[in-house]
């Protein structure tokens, strides 16, 4: 279905209702079930779960009063066979869950948000409305995980905008039907001639030259080196058993992700041969990476330079039927290698940023 047509929709009645299981089921992604995770395999399996979640455009919040594994806990007991209208990717329509509506433990989700979220407008308002109910105190939530979750993308309406800060868009018929720009200008100009003013341009701005050095390539860092100094652990493949490599690589991907810097073209690899590929040559190559950027990133190709070899993998597992056709006609002495369906199935479920 082509987006044009998805503008203008009743997502209650237009799409079928599955379960987010029943949706990632259709894509060939299962959650485990929380007894088959260790400990330390829960956190990656949750960013994995809310990765693959945003990806099909479910947001969370509220989160921060559950552990990792009480919260994965939830999600597999009450979100995930909720149904819910199975709206398509380009529709581009979000699903926003507040965690906080629902009931952990024997905590009902009133008293949860009450306790955790309510500010003391809220608090006051409920009082005002039901003075008998005895409102819990306030406690700050013990986790800091909400600052953190994949948020939904910002529309492309609003990156072709002029934010404030961004230079002033061109005078045209539109912007100025009058034809009055020129003689405002003229009358500025006359009145700048009279007043001493000095030009923000000409105050030196220490952190936008801190900006405009962090871009320069001498200064980039490798991602590795990072991630070191900020005691995120990396650890070498070879430490890693065929239990945990997944978690792990979902783990590192999350932490990647919260410096800009995704990853594409993933799925011809295994976990352990990403995890291996990026251990020893993706994160130690420099990098310029940054907090979460609304409007770019780092982006590590794993069809790498895009030569011969790369591009025949592209061909085999990437490549729509309308691309192998056009590079067939373009490069009619090229093999075209049969096409086949990559072995894993990642990319869709890949963290992205909010753009």
């Amino acid at each position: 279905m082509a987006a044009d047509n998805l503008k203008f929709i009743d997502p209650v009645e237009d799409f079928p209702w599955r379960s987010p299981r029943e949706i990632f089921a259709s894509l060939r992604y299962a959650p485990l079930a929380p007894s088959e995770l260790e400990d330390q395999q829960v956190p990656g399996r949750l960013w994995e779960l809310l990765y693959a979640a945003a990806a099909r455009r479910f947001y969370f919040d509220s989160t921060n009063h559950l552990s990792d594994r009480e919260l994965y806990n939830l999600l597999w007991e009450q979100w995930l066979d909720k149904p819910t209208p199975d709206l398509p990717p380009e529709a581009e329509t979000n699903t926003r869950i507040a965690i906080a509506e629902f009931t952990a433990g024997k905590i009902t989700h009133k008293e949860i948000w009450l306790r955790y979220y309510a500010n003391a407008d809220d608090r006051q308002l409920w009082q005002s409305t039901d003075p008998h109910f005895v409102l819990p105190s306030h406690e700050d939530p013990p986790y800091d995980r909400d600052r953190f979750l994949p948020v939904p993308p910002i529309p492309l309406e609003a990156h072709a905008s002029w934010p404030p800060g961004d230079d002033d868009p061109p005078q045209d018929e539109e912007t100025d039907p009058g034809g009055l720009a020129g003689i405002d200008e003229d009358i500025g100009g006359t009145e700048n001639e009279t007043t001493a003013e000095v030009s923000p341009f000409d105050v030196p701005d220490s952190s936008f030259e801190a900006q405009l050095n962090a871009c320069e390539p001498e200064n980039w860092t490798p991602p590795a080196q990072q991630l070191a100094e900020e005691n995120v652990p990396l650890l070498p493949p070879d430490e890693i058993t065929d239990q945990t490599i997944a978690p792990i690589l979902w783990e590192l991907m999350h932490n990647l992700a919260l410096r800009s810097f995704y990853l594409s073209h993933t799925d011809h690899l295994s976990d352990r041969a990403l995890y291996a590929e990026l251990w020893h040559h993706g994160l130690r190559e420099p990098a310029q990476l940054f907090p979460r950027n609304p409007r770019g990133g780092w982006f590590h190709d794993f069809l790498g330079s895009w030569g011969e070899e790369e591009v025949q993998l592209w061909l085999r597992y990437y490549a729509t039927d309308e691309e192998r056709a056009k590079h067939a006609a373009e490069w009619p002495k090229h093999t075209l290698p049969p096409k086949e369906k990559p072995s894993f199935n990642r990319d869709w479920r890949l963290p992205k940023g909010p753009f």
